[in-house]
Formats: C-alpha cells, sequence, structure tokens
C-alpha cells in the first residue's frame, strides 16, 4: 500500500492496524497537507456489517465539529478498497503515555476536562461513544486530546431532531441490537455489559474507567479473562484510589467513584455535571495550587518553547551556584574546626568542664539544603474565535494563468489574530486553498475571473481553523472570491506572489492557547 496514490493521496507510511483495518499517513496533493487514512480492506468491504460499521464511524465523527474530537475529511473509493480521509494528528495515545504509577493529578485532570468537553459536545449531537478506552484517546506533544474512533457509537433515540438527514440516517439501519454486548470489556459499563439499552451515562462510566487508569496507572475492572472481567464491571467496586496513590487529591476520587456507580441513576447524570466537578480542579491545576510530582517517564505538561529556554538554564546554572557554594562553605568551616569541635554531636560547643575560662566557640552546622526549584504548570486557555473573525492573508507563490479547478493556492497570515488581546493564529502561520474556477476559454473575446476558496489556517496551538474567502456564508457553501492580479497583466500568471486578501473564521472555532 505504501507507496501508491489514491486519488489525490499519496500513502506515504503504514501508521498502525486494528480490527477495522490500517491506517496510513498521506499526502493530500490538492490541498498541501498530510492526511491519515482508515482503510478498510477488499476482503473486509466484502462483509457487510464491517462495511456499515466503517461507514457508520465516518457518519459519527463527521456530525461533530469540535477540537477534542478527531476530524473526518471524506470517504472515497478505489476499487473494491474504501478509504476513510482523517484528520493527521501527531501525539501518542494514553495507552502509551499512561506509565505504571500513573500520571501526575494535574496532567489528568488536564486531559479528563478535555476529553468531558468532548463527549459533552458528542452528547449534546445526540451520539454515545460507546467505545471510550485508553487507546481511544490521543494527546498531541502540545497537550491537546484527541477523541478517536466513533466505529460503536451511537445515536440517541429522541435526537433526531437535531440532527442532519444523513446522520439521522442511521438510525433506520441499527448496527447493534439489544441483548448484543459490543466495546471493550475494561471500560464498558454494567449496563453495556448486559447488553441492556444504553444512554449517555454509560459513556460516563466509562469515563470513570479511563480516568480512574490515569491516576493510578492500573485497570479499574481486570481479571483473569475477559468473563472474570465482565463479573468485576458487573459486581466488583474498585479499589480506593487513596489507597493506591494517596497523594491524589480525594475531591479527583470522589468524581471517579461517582462516574463508577453501578446503578446509572447514582452517576452523574449528564457530562455538563462531570465538567461542573472538574471545573475547580481545573482551575487549581491552571494556577499550579496543584504540585506535580515528578513521575518516572512522564513529562509535565509543556512549557511555551520560549518560556521553557529560559527556564531550563536557569534551573541548571543556579543548582550549579548552589551546589558550589555549598560545598566551599563546608570545606572552609570542616577545616577551621579542631577533632573536638567536629563532633556530630552538637553544632555549639558550651564551655570545657575541665577549664572554666575558656571561651565558648559557636560551630556553623550544615548548611540549609536549597528550596527546591519548582515549574508551575502552564496555564491552558480555551479561546472561541467567533464566526466572520477577519483574517488578512499575504499570497506566497504566483498563481498561473492556467490553473486547474484543484489547484492549491498557498497563503501565509499578514498580521497576527487575536482574541482580547491573546494571539490565536500568528502572523506567518501557513493557509492553505484551492482553485474553484478555473482558467477558461474565451467567449466572443470575454472571459471569466480564475476564483478559489480557502481551507484553514494554522492555530497557536497546531491545530486548523477553518477559513472561508467571503465574510458571509454562501448558500450552496462554496465561499470563493476571484483571483486579485492587482493590476498586472501577463498571460502566464494570473496573480502574483505578495498580494493581499482577506479571509475570515468559518466558525466558531477553538484554540487552546498556553499562558
Amino acid at each position: 500500500m505504501v507507496g501508491r496514490t489514491v486519488l489525490q493521496y499519496q500513502i506515504l507510511e503504514k501508521l498502525g492496524a486494528g480490527g477495522m483495518g490500517e491506517v496510513y499517513k498521506a499526502r493530500d496533493t490538492r490541498l498541501n497537507r498530510f492526511v491519515a487514512l482508515k482503510v478498510l480492506p477488499s476482503g473486509m468491504a466484502g462483509d457487510a456489517e464491517r462495511r456499515r460499521r466503517f461507514i457508520h464511524e465516518a457518519q459519527s465523527a463527521s456530525a461533530l465539529n469540535h477540537p477534542n474530537i478527531i476530524t473526518i475529511y471524506d470517504i472515497v473509493s478505489d476499487g473494491d478498497t474504501q478509504f476513510m480521509v482523517v484528520e493527521y494528528v501527531v501525539g501518542k495515545t494514553l495507552l502509551e503515555l499512561i506509565p505504571k504509577e500513573g500520571l501526575p493529578a494535574p496532567q489528568a485532570i488536564q486531559y479528563a476536562a478535555q476529553m468531558a468537553d468532548a463527549l459533552a459536545a458528542a452528547h449534546a449531537a445526540g451520539i454515545i461513544h460507546r467505545d471510550l478506552k485508553p487507546a481511544n484517546v490521543m494527546v498531541t506533544g502540545n497537550g491537546l486530546v484527541k477523541l478517536l474512533d466513533f466505529g460503536l457509537a451511537k445515536i440517541i433515540e429522541g435526537a433526531t431532531d437535531d440532527l442532519t438527514g444523513d446522520t439521522a440516517s442511521m438510525l433506520d439501519a441499527p448496527l447493534t441490537v439489544e441483548g448484543t454486548v459490543m466495546g471493550t470489556v475494561n471500560y464498558m459499563s454494567p449496563e453495556q455489559a448486559e447488553g441492556r439499552r444504553l444512554d449517555t451515562r454509560s459513556d460516563i462510566f466509562s469515563f470513570g474507567a479511563v480516568l480512574y487508569e490515569m491516576l493510578t496507572g492500573r485497570a479499574a475492572f481486570k481479571g483473569v479473562n475477559t468473563i472474570a472481567t465482565l463479573t468485576a464491571v458487573l459486581r466488583d467496586e474498585i479499589k480506593p484510589i487513596a489507597e493506591v496513590k494517596p497523594e491524589v487529591p480525594p475531591e479527583i476520587g470522589h468524581i471517579v467513584n461517582t462516574c463508577l456507580r453501578k446503578d446509572p441513576a447514582q452517576r452523574y447524570q449528564s457530562m455538563q455535571q462531570v465538567q461542573a466537578a472538574l471545573a475547580p480542579l481545573k482551575r487549581q491545576s491552571d494556577s499550579g495550587a496543584l504540585d506535580i510530582p515528578t513521575v518516572r517517564g512522564v513529562a509535565p505538561l509543556p512549557l511555551p518553547a520560549k518560556r521553557r529556554s529560559l527556564v531550563l538554564p536557569a534551573m541548571v546554572t543556579a543548582a550549579l551556584l548552589i551546589g558550589a557554594g555549598a560545598a566551599a562553605y563546608w570545606v572552609m568551616n570542616r577545616t577551621a574546626a579542631t577533632p573536638a569541635q567536629s563532633s556530630p554531636a552538637a553544632s555549639t560547643l558550651a564551655p570545657s568542664t575541665a577549664n572554666p575560662g575558656a571561651q565558648s566557640a559557636a560551630l556553623p552546622g550544615p548548611p540549609e539544603p536549597p528550596p527546591p526549584i519548582t515549574v508551575p504548570a502552564p496555564v491552558v486557555l480555551k479561546v472561541v474565535v467567533g464566526d466572520a473573525t477577519l483574517v488578512r492573508l499575504v499570497l506566497e507563490e504566483n498563481v498561473p494563468a492556467d490553473s486547474i479547478e484543484g489547484d492549491p493556492v498557498h497563503f501565509k497570515v499578514g498580521h497576527d489574530v487575536r482574541v482580547d488581546g491573546t494571539v490565536v493564529i500568528r502572523k506567518g502561520a501557513p493557509v492553505v486553498g484551492a482553485i474553484v474556477d478555473g482558467a477558461r476559454r474565451r467567449v466572443f473575446g470575454l472571459g471569466s475571473r480564475i476564483t478559489f476558496r480557502l481551507d484553514s489556517a494554522e492555530a497557536v496551538d497546531g491545530q486548523k481553523v477553518a477559513l472561508r474567502a467571503t465574510e458571509q456564508p454562501r448558500s450552496d457553501r462554496v465561499s470563493k472570491r476571484p483571483i486579485n492580479n492587482g493590476g498586472k497583466k501577463t498571460r502566464e500568471i494570473a496573480a502574483f506572489a505578495g498580494g493581499e486578501y482577506q479571509a475570515f473564521v468559518d466558525g466558531p472555532n477553538t484554540v487552546m492557547v498556553q499562558k
């Protein structure tokens, strides 16, 4: 598969494989961006159930627009092979990140808050995930959480009024029936394990199981085999977090315990309630009020680059100076001390009883250890960039006069984009677009102008902010504008690099900003 080109997608490398096919990194040659291709091979495509689940996953996730949920771009076919075109995210799953000791509590809270936001958005859209587990939660290098794999997602009955026709149509061909057990047993709710009818509270239970594992490094429910694990889910209570990891704040333990009640009526009744419970803990984490203990193999949430470059050298220098000063101080006093004075039993010698007239001599004790140097956790703000926010662009490359539909157009952001004084898109950030109406033959001496559309700009958190070319969205959803030649006309060039354009956020979009 590597080296193959499917439509405009050049397949570069294999990223992984699972029960629903394989995942590859690919390059979209039209929009000049990396994507992930989830492949349902022809052998599996012949299985009607697998094919339905593959399409179902794309429909479920594409119905959601949230920064903490993976973006599905398209489903394409090449012969008998189905390809799902997905946002390419660089990071690791929680399955890879959680060490055996568990994550530091502030780090787990940061991740949990983002997961709760994603699930709340899915539930508001009428979708239950049903397979929440560490392997389905990706974390980028900036600490941004992405919820993956809606392959077992289920539409909530009665929620179709708020859904599009395409999404609501999934109810007409349900993938499971009552009495069918699907999911990953360690993280499924008791009602899911029994094959009963599910609602959003099932995801809340799974969320609690994942949070327990993030904090402790051990699964909330685990048996020697599948049956034993299911039995634990149905009957056993979790080992209290305070016994496994006493340094975890008890408030977090209470949240986990409430999520993991066997009876759905005794849990939080919505993800909004979970968000409200997490909010004060997240504020403490953002402010650094919650200490981050050092855990082997796990780094705290990353500092912004500029801040990190200043803090680390300062820490090293301070440590060296403190160590050198302490050593010199100890050597000088050690040399000056007499054998009797150097006794470790006392730091102050009283007048000698053998020589009452002797003057008392005070010896300094060992130097005080330097205070610990702590680095506060970065504050992560969620900033909403409103619809139609102005973004000024500069064309980076000439646009040929013979450009055709689909050809990429490259811009960069001309000025910082700010929301209430906070930079959300930096000057120079790349912006991609594509030709909509290409060069056409002139008829009776008249010709049409080349137009382009915009896709997205890269925000400060590395994620994409959707853009459109016109201030108001068009009814046909194709927001385009003519190429500006700046008064210069040549046969070869339709628009010259350096030309300035206006773009508008197609939103609202959410950006995670570190302070």
